[in-house]
């Protein structure tokens, strides 16, 4: 065990050494393989994940302009995102909610089963730009033959060259990048068996 902590901090001090020295090469590109922003596409139903305000926005934008016809919030907070969406003119009819999941992983898992009841043969995935890369991997793996585009929520697109100077992008980036480890270290693993 203590050959294994030994390694992976060994390893953590040279990626930290490296970004250093090579900052403006480096930050910039792990902004960019974070985001993921298909161009929108018809589909069935548009899969807007957890909360956020931005979420919701970019999610009924897709409705209002006519890429699916049903939305689905997902996650803890799906039945406020819900009610934003009717503020904003989306029928409840064409609202539907999952609100048991509590992760990233779990909104991909709870989400299929309401695709599956609809007969849903394709999704748009929304959320925030940093999390699209992982949101993404994990839910292209829980929806085998299911027409997955994964679009971002609205951003600065000057994000890019200066997330790591605001406390907040730096948060959501160091988080996400350990998210995505924590994903193919263990829960990918653990799927296979």
């Amino acid at each position: 065990m203590k050959k294994a902590v030994l390694i992976i901090g060994s390893i953590l001090l040279a990626a930290i050494l490296i970004v250093a020295a090579f900052q403006h090469v480096i930050l910039p590109h792990m902004w960019n393989y974070l985001v993921v922003n298909q161009p929108p596409k018809p589909a069935d139903v548009i899969i807007v994940l957890s909360t956020g305000e931005d979420r919701v926005a970019k999610g009924v934008v897709l409705y209002q302009e006519g890429y699916a016809s049903k939305i689905l919030f997902t996650g803890g907070g799906s039945d406020n995102m819900g009610k934003q969406a009717e503020a904003l003119g989306v029928p409840a009819g064409d609202i539907l909610l999952e609100q048991d999941s509590f992760t990233t992983y779990t909104n991909a898992k709870y989400s299929l089963k309401i695709i599956e009841d609809h007969g849903f043969k394709s999704a748009i995935i929304v959320t925030s730009p940093y999390h699209t890369k992982r949101s993404g991997i994990i839910f292209r793996h829980f929806f085998k033959g299911i027409d997955l585009t994964v679009c971002s929520a609205a951003y600065d697109p000057q994000l890019a060259h200066n997330w790591w100077k605001h406390s907040e992008s730096t948060g959501w980036v160091a988080t996400e990048y350990l998210k995505l480890g924590f994903y193919f270290l263990f829960e990918w693993w653990l799927v296979r068996f």
